[in-house]
């Protein structure tokens, strides 16, 4: 079936390991998908901030919609507000509270997402908030999460370890009902609300610009990407993607991973066929 909406996790997938993409070949691939009126979504656990680094110097960036948060917030290339979805204040400060102290999940570095600034209580000179500022241009140390003001979306929890599993099926039990975890890759979960995910804001999207599910092409590589993956009907894991999604029998695989440009030559061919 002819696509009508392409969408792309970032890290991982359409990003190399550099955090860069092919800006000149995106471009092309943006004009024709105009001519063939296919929407283009960014779909990432990265703030917005972030986002717009990377793609607001673009010709067609207005073009472009972002989910943004793991779902938590879509917004358009021109800054049109979509979607929000904050977590109330207690809940995710109880997570935190929790996160911080359970040795079951054995100390973790804890990033609080608002719409325009994530906090963390990492040193402003520290080598992981640097690594972390990278993903979040406006980090900002405070002494206790818990007593951040803002409207929370998303909290970033990482490790310095690669397999997170048990970490996300211990949360995902204590918070039944009230918040869910998924593996982000790079040694991470994101927690968000209930029902708030990537799939959830692409059917919104698609409800709202009259596209079905059987017309969006989606692309990923991590545990929070799995559900829009199942979603659409043409759902591809990158050849690096983390096993859950390879085992899928339902998402198809690529041969090449994101070091090698999957997802723009996968965007290639389907412009190609169509």
């Amino acid at each position: 079936m002819r696509p009508r909406m392409i969408m792309t996790d970032l890290d991982g997938t359409f990003l190399d390991a550099n955090g860069r993409y092919d800006r000149a070949r995106l471009a092309d691939q943006l004009a024709e998908m105009e001519t063939k009126q296919i929407k283009f979504v960014v779909t990432t656990g990265d703030p917005l901030s972030h986002v717009i680094d990377l793609f607001g110097g673009l010709e067609r960036a207005n073009d472009l919609t972002y989910v943004v948060e793991d779902g938590a917030l879509t917004v358009t290339g021109s800054g049109q507000q979509l979607a929000c979805h904050q977590i109330p204040r207690e809940l995710w400060q109880a997570a935190v509270r929790w996160l911080n102290t359970a040795s079951v999940m054995a100390n973790p570095y804890l990033i609080a997402c608002g719409r325009d600034r994530a906090y963390t209580t990492l040193p402003a000179d520290s080598d992981r908030f640097h690594q972390s500022q990278v993903f979040y241009p406006q980090l900002t140390t405070v002494a206790d999460l818990t007593e951040v003001a803002d409207q929370i979306l998303k909290l970033d929890v990482t490790w310095l370890q690669a397999d997170v599993t048990t970490f996300v099926v211990v949360f995902n039990e204590r918070f039944a009902g009230q918040l869910v975890a998924t593996s982000s890759g790079l040694g991470g979960l994101n927690v968000s609300l209930p029902g708030v995910n990537k799939a959830t804001a692409v059917a919104e999207l698609g409800r709202r610009w009259g596209v079905t599910p059987a017309e969006m092409v989606a692309f990923g590589d991590s545990g929070n990407d799995l559900a829009m993956l199942q979603l659409v009907g043409q759902g591809f894991a990158v050849a690096n993607a983390a096993t859950e999604l390879i085992a899928d029998n339902k998402i198809q695989r690529l041969s090449r991973t994101n070091q090698q440009g999957a997802v723009s030559e996968a965007i290639d061919s389907l412009l190609e066929r169509f």
